[in-house]
């Protein structure tokens, strides 16, 4: 029996993923000690941005399908990203001017308001010098995939224009030449990281789609073969398949293998089939847990804020990394609440149905 594509658990897995990012990054800065931990091995083994960059593919291609319409498939994609987006950048801009901290380095009002520009817009790599002193040096590290993830957005419609047609062999030979193009110029990208990766150029390739799409890509190939795959799901198949991941990802990674933002795709594509299978194995748990509320986008943007103004206090230690996790939490809640699920449930024919407070799915 083959498994229905609409009825998975991408929700769990993405709040699963950005936890990930946030339990390794605060740990990372505010109790490096954690590092240590099998905890974080375990955590470490399932790296959360190239996770959300194949969910991506593969729930934004399916969207896109559903609906050509360029002009709501665009404002459905600005409706998940910016309102909350722009809340964020604002109160962390806020929060750095109460330490008093634009004004010790002299920036500036329109300083300031550039730097608010590029973080709410499509330029989340901008990091002006007078930021360099405030926690870990950047505004929010943590906004540089927004970028990348808007690249991805945009590249949709011309993919499907380009390479996808109703010929599905065409279309996947399309695809797979497209991933081993972006495979390739990843590989090279971290290949000079060590002789160039001071240099604006190596950086600006960095936050490019193109080392990045084959991820993508890899979804949205995966989502028009659906109907093939599925029959490859079971509950049987998925615990063999999570437990060979994850036993490969070990012998590998203490072999030298890179697994993280620079995953290998010896581990990558093992990756994808264990999230597949999780996302299909039991697949209404994500429902039942969550009852299709999504605070992954905001447990992503939120942490970094708070690391850096414990950091700019100097304040660290274990207390400290899981009080930070409370409040980026906490924000990411009230950030759904608030301005996520009010802006979504504005999208024309969404995808994705938003709860309405006081009423069971």
């Amino acid at each position: 029996m083959s498994a229905n594509i609409s009825t998975n658990n991408f929700d769990l897995i993405r709040l699963f993923a950005a936890s990930q990012v946030a339990i390794l990054h605060v740990t990372g800065y505010l109790s490096p000690g954690f590092g240590d931990s099998a905890l974080a091995a375990f955590l470490s083994l399932f790296p959360g941005v190239p996770v959300f960059f194949f969910i991506s593919g593969f729930l934004i291609s399916r969207a896109f399908e559903k609906n050509r319409v360029v002009w709501e498939y665009g404002q459905n994609r600005a409706l998940r990203i910016f309102p909350a987006l722009h809340v964020c950048v604002a109160l962390n801009i806020l929060v750095v001017a109460m330490t008093g901290y634009f004004a010790s380095v002299g920036a500036s009002a329109p300083d300031v308001l550039l730097l608010y520009l590029a973080k709410t817009t499509f330029l989340q790599f901008y990091n002006p010098d007078f930021m360099r002193s405030f926690g870990d040096g950047v505004l929010n590290g943590s906004l540089w995939t927004i970028c990348v993830e808007l690249q991805f957005y945009c590249l949709v419609p011309v993919v499907y224009w380009l390479a996808v047609s109703e010929n599905t062999a065409r279309s996947n030979f399309y695809l797979v030449a497209l991933m081993l193009v972006s495979m390739a110029c990843n590989r090279l990208l971290y290949a000079l990281e060590s002789q160039h990766g001071h240099e604006v150029l190596w950086k600006l390739a960095k936050v490019s789609f193109i080392p990045w799409v084959y991820m993508f890509l890899c979804g949205v190939l995966i989502q028009r073969n659906f109907g093939y795959l599925s029959r490859l799901i079971s509950n049987r198949n998925a615990v063999v398949t999570i437990i060979a991941y994850t036993v490969l990802a070990l012998v590998l990674t203490r072999r030298g293998v890179p697994l993280g933002n620079n995953v290998s795709p010896f581990l990558f594509f093992p990756l994808v089939a264990a999230l597949m299978m999780a996302a299909y194995t039991i697949p209404s748990a994500s429902n039942a847990l969550l009852r299709g509320n999504d605070v992954s986008y905001g447990m992503y943007i939120y942490h970094q804020p708070v690391v850096n103004t414990f950091l700019f206090f100097s304040v660290k230690g274990p207390l400290v990394a899981a009080l930070t996790l409370l409040i980026s939490l906490a924000l990411a809640i009230l950030s759904w609440i608030m301005i996520e699920r009010p802006f979504l449930r504005r999208k024309r024919h969404s995808s994705h149905a938003v709860p309405v407070p006081g009423r069971t799915r």
